[in-house]
């Protein structure tokens, strides 16, 4: 008899972790390449005049952060802080972005995003741009070479993508180059992929094996390639056309996961990995009466909030996201590995995510309570600006970027921002506020000094990092493409 109590003790125990396994959400992480906060239409009503349908959509399903920002302003670190948790200047990249055919910036034994996700019996995908190198066994753009350091090495299952822009005729799968391809087909390809995989994880989701898709588009940075369906329809010629593609294909996404019946324990975020890139025509765009940057100063590139404050839209019914909901407090996209970590019980272990914490308070309509004071900027020539709360400084004389001024010797050499009263970055306040200024300084070298901004035990950087750029004119770590 007792036995039969003890069985019966452990099938009632297994039911029950069954049952909580199966409540383990999706994650499908949809990551726009140069899509500024403005470029969607329901967050800049007033200056945006490109339709974007399936992604003001999401916004009336989920909950909007309107305070959002990448770690970085380009491409390569703000994709690196999102999968680790951790800022890339802690690398040996301290400007612009990584080219290819290198080393790969994420080490092999640093917790990613994926792998955290694997342990705890997930299916991994990545459906698109990868864009933090790996190495060729082989002749490049050439079908056979194989790739033995890209995504698969970091914790991904499978990939259908390409390393960056200029390498999009490059068509990968999981370890090796499968074809050469018009680099128009690209976006096309990779979004077929992430709808298949979602298709054919469907059943497996709903049966406790839950999976994380992750969507990093090529679009709508350049090269600027809308299919022929897309051509005309933005009227603002080919790169809103190519905004209104990428909103159609994130709609396809998310389509799929409606479809399969897994809308409910999804967790869909849409967002970017920095704000909008000159090179679409800014001015042109401003001219017709659209804006890519919404209210913000500043684009891609720049330590202004046009460079790296970004759309975040964030739908999970499971999770009690209220539809049509906002929220106004600071989170960095670096915080999605402790957010994820939060989720699904999973304990971080001290030399990772140095630079995450949880924003699932916040996701639930609370406050976010941690020991982390402010968040960190980062510009494409590696200038440094940190927030906290409304008090926002640059250690830059201008943009740090690409919108001029860059750089002036005239005038003070850092800026201090009120973001509370002043979002547009115009009324420098460094001379009235120099406890301000110390005060954040000291901080911003605190979180150096420290190897992490989180809590926990002081880390190791993996380079040297002057947070004033004293050795700007030394040779780059990286060059300035993007």
């Amino acid at each position: 008899m007792k036995i039969q109590f003890i069985i019966a003790g452990i099938i009632a125990a297994t039911a029950l972790l069954n049952a909580a396994d199966t409540k383990r959400p999706n994650i499908v992480l949809m990551y726009a390449d140069d899509m500024g906060y403005g470029e969607v239409q329901a967050l800049n009503p007033e200056r945006g005049k490109i339709p974007t349908p399936n992604l003001d959509k999401l916004i009336t399903e989920g909950m909007t952060f309107t305070d959002a920002h990448t770690a970085s302003s380009v491409c390569t670190p703000s994709r690196y802080a999102l999968l680790t948790g951790r800022y890339a200047w802690r690398t040996r990249l301290q400007t612009g972005v990584l080219t290819g055919a290198g080393e790969p910036l994420i080490a092999e034994n640093r917790l990613t995003l994926a792998k955290m996700l694997k342990e705890r019996g997930y299916s991994t995908a990545i459906s698109g741009k990868w864009h933090l190198d790996f190495h060729y066994d082989g002749p490049r753009a050439t079908v056979g070479t194989t790739i033995p350091d890209g995504p698969i090495t970091r914790g991904f299952d499978t990939w259908l993508g390409f390393h960056h822009a200029r390498s999009m005729k490059e068509l990968c799968k999981d370890d090796k180059i499968i074809e050469i391809i018009d680099p128009i087909e690209m976006l096309p390809r990779t979004t077929d992929f992430a709808v298949d995989y979602i298709n054919k994880k469907a059943a497996d989701a709903k049966n406790g094996k839950p999976f994380f898709l992750y969507v990093p588009f090529g679009s709508p940075h350049t090269p600027i390639l809308p299919t022929e369906e897309w051509i005309g329809k933005s009227g603002l010629g080919k790169y809103g056309d190519f905004v209104m593609m990428t909103d159609g294909m994130a709609g396809r996404v998310i389509d799929s996961i409606d479809a399969n019946g897994l809308g409910d324990n999804t967790i869909i975020i849409f967002s970017s990995d920095n704000g909008t890139s000159r090179k679409c025509k800014f001015d042109h765009l401003k001219e017709q009466g659209h804006y890519p940057s919404a209210y913000l100063r500043g684009s891609k590139a720049d330590l202004w909030d046009g460079g790296h404050r970004v759309p975040f839209i964030l739908r999970w019914s499971n999770g009690g996201v209220k539809p049509g909901s906002r929220c106004n407090q600071l989170i960095g996209l670096s915080d999605m590995t402790a957010t994820v970590a939060d989720i699904i019980g999973y304990e971080l272990p001290d030399n990772a995510a140095e630079d995450s914490i949880s924003f699932l308070p916040a996701i639930r309509g609370k406050q976010i309570m941690s020991e982390r004071e402010a968040i960190v900027h980062h510009s494409i020539s590696g200038h440094f600006a940190i927030r906290k709360g409304k008090w926002k400084l640059l250690l830059a004389s201008g943009s740090g970027g690409w919108t001029k001024p860059v750089h002036t010797t005239d005038g003070p050499q850092v800026q201090l921002y009120d973001m509370s009263k002043d979002l547009n970055e115009q009324n420098n306040l460094q001379a009235e506020f120099p406890e301000v200024v110390f005060e954040l300084t000291k901080l911003l070298e605190s979180y150096v000094a420290n190897g992490r901004s989180s809590s926990g035990p002081a880390m190791k950087n993996d380079a040297e990092i002057d947070i004033w750029k004293r050795d700007s004119g030394k040779k780059k770590t990286a060059k300035k493409k993007s």
